[in-house]
């Protein structure tokens, strides 16, 4: 049996697996999606869910925000750090990290059509390599690397690269959050806390006097810098807001433009996935022009990112999905028998 897990900054859902084969594993059982503040420890929330699911585990294998070096994850948005060494001995079976965007990478095999939402249909090639990213309370990046007949990711700390504004609009947001944080990265802009930010340098820049903006100050007040990001999102999706209209606009156009970007640096002919939390709760702003008119506008690669399948993964189990089924490649490998 295999114990694996999506490890978040804000969300950790875990779930055991029957090992299959190489790549193939059986239905989830005991899933559990629980918050990861609540526990002290990973150790802490592995042992709770032991508790209601004490079956033999022969390996495990989780997916982390963050870099695993040498068995161990210091994630920026983790509640905790992880350390093999100690899960291992809980666990009684060996256990793998891996970043959680190549789990993601991992997964997509596991999906099915129902489970991808296209952007944009392009020309898939079948020998190209393929690309991810994932903003949610961060931002992920991964390239699938095309080796055969398998897409092998390659993690990736992207979301922390150097956030490059495009327009008049992003320059001034850039300069905000340069003087409130030193440096701007990506993740800074395009995540849930991002998301937040945009909505606020718009509401004090462009509704700083009468309803709008008592309006915004109680819902910072209701819904704390934690719940802010959903307000906007659906203030932005119903038109309730205009500022937050805007905000989900700005946010859907950086999301495309760095999406083209990780196209460009794979050529993922293979196609373009967008994961993460925040995408399938957007999922109508995707489709708003602004975002693929980002993704496409580098020239002078126009033409090559218009060929390029674009697709929002809506199952957001993916990234358990893929951490089981790197679990069962790794015992392939090792030579674990089944």
């Amino acid at each position: 049996m295999i114990l694996a897990g999506d490890i978040g900054g804000t969300t950790a859902r875990l779930a055991l697996f029957e090992r299959l084969d190489r790549g193939r594993i059986g239905p989830p059982r005991g899933q559990e999606e629980v918050l990861a503040h609540e526990f002290p420890t990973f150790e802490d929330l592995l042992a709770s869910f032991r508790k209601r699911h004490p079956e033999p585990v022969e390996i495990a294998s989780f997916g982390v925000a963050g870099p695993p070096i040498d068995g161990r994850v210091w994630g920026t948005n983790l509640a905790w750090d992880i350390d093999t060494r100690p899960v291992s001995r809980l666990l009684g079976a060996q256990t793998h990290l891996l970043n959680d965007l190549a789990a993601t990478g991992y997964g997509i095999p596991a999906l099915t059509a129902t489970d991808l939402e296209t952007l944009q249909e392009g020309r898939r090639d079948p020998r190209g390599n393929a690309g991810l990213i994932a903003a949610g309370t961060g931002l992920g990046e991964a390239l699938l690397a095309r080796v055969g007949e398998d897409l092998i990711p390659v993690a990736s700390e992207g979301g922390h690269a150097d956030f490059a504004p495009r327009t008049d609009d992003e320059v001034e947001l850039f300069v905000l959050l340069r003087e409130r944080f030193g440096r701007v990265s990506w993740e800074r802009v395009l995540s849930g806390p991002g998301l937040a930010l945009i909505a606020e340098w718009l509401h004090a820049r462009d509704g700083a006097a009468g309803p709008s903006a008592a309006a915004w100050a109680m819902h910072v007040e209701e819904a704390g810098p934690g719940g802010l990001p959903a307000f906007v999102s659906h203030a932005g999706l119903g038109g309730a807001c205009p500022w937050c209209v805007r905000a989900l606009e700005q946010f859907v156009s950086v999301y495309g433009a760095e999406a083209g970007n990780v196209a460009l640096r794979g050529v993922t002919r293979g196609g373009l996935y967008v994961a993460g939390g925040i995408a399938p709760r957007i999922l109508p702003a995707l489709h708003w022009p602004g975002f693929l008119a980002a993704f496409g506008n580098k020239e002078p690669h126009r033409k090559l990112l218009a060929e390029i399948p674009v697709r929002v993964i809506r199952n957001e189990h993916v990234g358990m999905l893929g951490a089981a089924r790197y679990a069962t490649l790794v015992a392939a490998r090792d030579g674990t028998p089944l």
